[in-house]
């Protein structure tokens, strides 16, 4: 029986009815699943291996073990720990704004005996202080979502940050900030971008002058990976 077959999913669903485990492996990334800041919901998909699907199969395709990979919007270190394991930890940079989020991305880290380098800032154009909202499930939190609780976070400038880390791997996942984010951002290093887009917060006109400009800036969209609202784009050879 495969371990990710129809079967095998079925009598998971059903095992899910009678205990939850505290933590559940996902691609080789044990993430945690009875946690304050982890919702039924996202317990679930944990458990069934469904966070975060799109997101790990085109990086899982596309990162090569010499990418230096640059991740906006750690979450709960799925992706940053996932790649560290590939890449080494020296060659993981991850930025998280919400303060709440830290201590358990550590946890994450540490349960999978990586240590990436983890930031608790929000990037953007310039140095100073930003309003960000924590909304009840923790993916939701963003500085450009309306509603949730408004907290003032740390902003370091995104473009001294890629330069001294010259990334060539980049993976955004910023509820709604993308299009302010790629607008600012000096990609001239980067050859990959795995981005999770926000068309209810952006609407289809920022989001395809987005794509426009990443174009415009020397990238292709792979076409072949396109996984809903998430997106590869590579400088073609």
């Amino acid at each position: 029986m495969r371990s990710n077959g129809r079967t095998a999913r079925k009598l998971k669903k059903i095992a899910w009815r009678f205990k939850q485990p505290d933590w559940a492996d996902n691609h080789g990334v044990m993430l945690p699943v009875r946690h304050p800041l982890v919702s039924p919901g996202i317990a679930r998909e944990i458990y069934l291996g469904d966070y975060e699907a799109k997101e790990i199969e085109i990086i899982s395709r596309r990162l090569a073990t010499d990418d230096v990979v640059f991740e906006v919007g750690a979450g709960l270190g799925y992706l940053s720990a996932y790649c560290a394991k590939r890449t080494g930890s020296d060659k993981v940079f991850t930025y998280e704004a919400n303060p709440e989020l830290i201590p358990l991305i550590r946890e994450t880290h540490a349960r999978n005996a990586v240590a990436p380098t983890l930031t608790n800032a929000l990037l953007a154009q310039g140095e100073g202080e930003r309003e960000f909202r924590i909304e009840a499930d923790f993916w939701a939190s963003s500085a450009h979502r309306d509603g949730g609780r408004a907290i003032i976070v740390k902003q370091v400038d995104l473009n001294s940050e890629l330069a001294r880390i010259r990334p060539s791997f980049m993976i955004v996942d910023i509820e709604g900030g993308e299009a302010e984010f790629f607008a600012a951002a000096d990609l001239s290093m980067v050859r990959k971008i795995c981005v999770e887009t926000h068309p209810d917060v952006l609407g289809d006109r920022v989001l395809s002058e987005m794509f426009a400009g990443l174009v415009g800036k020397g990238f292709a969209l792979d076409f072949s990976l396109i996984r809903k609202n998430v997106f590869f784009f590579h400088r073609p050879a």
